[in-house]
């Protein structure tokens, strides 16, 4: 079987990279930023199944879609419903999951309501393209309404009440063709600047109840939209339940730990469900794991190169900042253990954002 995925980045390399065992699966990278029509149209074509690495597909390659539909996975549905913020949220909210009070927006007086509809603080965000934090607003009285039009407006967006949250967790699973499905343990992630810096397993002090809710939430999320592939839940734990933040539609960074850290990795459950094999098993290996991402510099990554329970991963990418150059995973027999580990990588993490 042919399998073509729609992005060469990190995150397709890797969903390669996890089946080369499989010699009867071939895996072809189609690189978006070098799109023509004809070349998308060959490459579609030389495959059996297609899937992708980010939802932020440019309209008209989603257009060239349709055709194909039948091989794409997740399908065109679930592509199209989280490339939108407003999509995602009705489809959360379809499917029975908590979410903040939300609405579009769509001048300078839709911000406006919002703020008299929603109270503040709220976040302004765009209904696509947002990632790492950028395209957000947060506005924290009423008169930041026009510099955050000015900023981010003349566009979609969505208003989003502000969540009291104490710490933001994820869930992810994957489902195949028939409806199975597999989720790993969940993971609390620590942002910085509006980017994920690290993810920890086990998610502390995580009760039963919230973690049953969690996984309750993305079964029936994924199987509202008859999804197939990874799909990722971000969560804001509360204390009166979990709370829907966003949807990624494929395999994502709080889920690199489970390269080294699962009996299988997001990655190659996402390849195996598309290709309509039997999806393996998301137990931990260990008592405790850690991604760190690497950002704007791959020195001080260097340094896991000469640990044992450190699994360095770089992504090959000019250094620039702000940017995920590769993240460092570490695997321990205790959350002691890890936590020391993590400590000997000083410099991954800024000051003050280490939480332990």
């Amino acid at each position: 079987m042919k399998i073509g995925i729609l992005g060469n980045g990190q995150l397709g390399q890797m969903a390669l990279d996890s089946i080369r065992d499989l010699t009867d699966l071939e895996v072809s990278l189609y690189d978006l930023r070098a799109h023509s029509d004809a070349a998308l149209d060959t490459f579609l074509a030389s495959v059996d199944r297609v899937s992708y690495e980010t939802e932020n597909i440019p309209a008209p390659i989603v257009a060239r879609l349709e055709p194909v539909a039948d091989k794409l996975f997740p399908s065109l549905k679930a592509l199209k419903t989280f490339q939108n913020r407003l999509l995602e949220k009705n489809a959360l909210r379809a499917a029975g999951i908590a979410t903040a009070e939300f609405c579009a927006v769509n001048s300078l007086d839709d911000v406006k309501q919002a703020v008299e509809q929603l109270g503040l603080p709220i976040v302004l965000k765009t209904t696509t393209e947002g990632y790492d934090g950028k395209g957000q607003y947060v506005l924290r009285s009423a008169d930041d309404a026009e510099p955050a039009w000015q900023a981010i407006g003349n566009r979609e967006l969505i208003a989003e009440a502000f969540v009291s949250f104490s710490r933001e967790t994820s869930v992810i699973a994957s489902r195949d063709v028939h409806g199975n499905m597999v989720v790993w343990p969940m993971t609390e992630n620590v942002h910085h600047e509006g980017i994920l810096r690290y993810s920890l397993y086990p998610c502390a002090g995580l009760s039963a109840d919230k973690a049953a809710q969690a996984e309750h939430y993305i079964r029936q999320l994924a199987d509202s939209l008859d999804y197939v592939g990874t799909i990722t839940l971000e969560l804001f734990e509360t204390d009166s339940g979990l709370v829907a933040n966003e949807v990624a539609p494929r395999v994502h960074n709080s889920g690199h730990w489970s390269i080294e850290g699962a009996e299988t990795s997001q990655f190659r459950n996402h390849m195996l469900a598309i290709a309509g094999r039997e999806l393996g098993a998301t137990t931990a290996k260990y008592n405790a794991v850690a991604m760190i991402n690497v950002i704007s510099d791959e020195g001080p990554a260097e340094k896991a190169e000469n640990i044992s329970n450190a699994f360095r991963h770089s992504y090959g990418k000019e250094a620039r900042p702000a940017r995920k150059l590769g993240h460092v995973t570490v695997v321990a027999d205790s959350v002691e253990q890890r936590d020391n580990t993590i400590s000997e990588l000083s410099g991954l993490i800024p000051d003050g954002v280490w939480k332990v």
